[in-house]
């Protein structure tokens, strides 16, 4: 209930104009609409956003980045269902091709720097890098629990979200069937931990 009259008050700006109209405008190439939809949009966002890679620098050259693709696209752009699923989808496909690139980034200079047995110039560095990779290895895997990537996508989604099946299954690129399968798994697998 709380997540629903969040969304309502997230599709309402602050000239009354909702979600799907500042899209409209959008599309129709007014700045100032794409203006207002960043701001009325930014939070959640970034709490969507956050969930998926809690690195906060990141996330936020991320939805600078969807906004920009917006207005360069604008023309080209199809009307949405559900303008707030669209956001999400789409800043879900930047996080990851930014994932893959800086990948393999890090894999590139892995291997240029076994390749040419360079040594590290700050052992202390390395070892503070490690510890603290390590310490939010072992945060991530207490918050995560014993749930699957995609179960707790999908009940962070539905629960805090509170988007429904389908605008879920849009986001996450699958079935309803398929939500509503890692929605019962993540449940049980979440009784079984606390039970255990």
């Amino acid at each position: 209930m709380l997540a629903h009259m969040n969304r309502v008050e997230e599709r309402i700006t602050a000239n009354g104009m909702d979600l799907d109209e500042l899209w409209l405008n959008v599309r129709a190439g007014k700045e100032k609409a794409l203006s207002e939809l960043f701001c009325v949009s930014y939070s959640w966002l970034f709490k969507y956003g956050y969930r998926i890679i809690p690195k906060e620098a990141f996330v936020k050259d991320a939805i600078q980045e969807l906004f920009l693709v917006l207005w360069e696209k604008r023309a080209s752009i199809n009307e949405a269902r559900s303008v707030r699923s669209y956001l999400c989808s789409s800043l879900r496909r930047i996080i990851f091709r930014r994932v893959r690139k800086q990948k393999n980034r890090t894999q590139r200079n892995y291997s240029y720097r076994h390749h040419h047995n360079e040594e590290l110039q700050n052992r202390e560095e390395l070892i503070i890098r490690f510890e603290a990779d390590r310490e939010r290895e072992r945060c991530l895997s207490l918050a995560i629990g014993s749930l699957s990537d995609r179960q707790k996508e999908a009940i962070l989604l539905k629960y805090y979200d509170g988007f429904t099946n389908a605008e879920i299954a849009r986001i996450m690129d699958i079935n309803k069937q398929s939500v509503y399968n890692h929605v019962s798994a993540a449940i049980r697998t979440m009784q079984d931990h606390v039970q255990g």
